[in-house]
C-alpha cells in the first residue's frame, strides 16, 4: 500500500531516470523502436555494462587527440556510474528503486571525481 508521499517520491525518481537516460543516449522513450514491448530502459539494461558504448550518445564518448587514454577511461567510468544510477531508478517495482537522496549522493560523488 502506498502512502501519497512515498508514491510521489518513487514516481519522481522514475521520471528522473527517464530524463537521465534520454540525455545520455540522446533518445526519447517515444522514439520509433520503443513500444509496449521494448523500452529505453530495456535498451540500456541489455547493453549494460559490456556494450554500453553502443547506446551512449557518441558525442559523450568522442575521443579527440587531446584526450589522454587515462582521462578518457575515467570519463567512461563516470558515464557508466551515471547509467547505473539511471537503471537503479527505473526498476520495475517502486520498492526496488533508489531513493532520491541516494541518487543525489551518487551524483555528488561523481561530481567530486571530476
Amino acid at each position: 500500500i502506498w502512502d501519497g508521499r512515498k508514491g510521489v517520491s518513487k514516481s519522481d525518481v522514475y521520471s528522473y531516470e527517464i530524463l537521465l537516460l534520454e540525455v545520455l543516449t540522446r533518445r526519447k522513450p517515444t522514439d520509433e523502436p520503443f513500444d509496449g514491448n521494448f523500452s529505453l530502459r530495456q535498451l540500456v539494461a541489455e547493453a549494460f555494462p559490456v556494450a554500453i558504448s553502443d547506446v551512449i550518445d557518441s558525442h559523450l564518448l568522442d575521443e579527440s587527440n587531446n584526450t589522454t587514454t587515462q582521462r578518457s577511461a575515467a570519463r567512461n567510468e563516470l558515464l557508466m556510474t551515471i547509467m547505473e544510477i539511471g537503471l537503479s531508478c527505473s526498476r520495475e517495482s517502486p520498492n526496488e528503486r533508489m531513493e532520491m537522496k541516494e541518487v543525489v549522493a551518487g551524483l555528488i560523488w561523481i561530481r567530486q571525481k571530476t
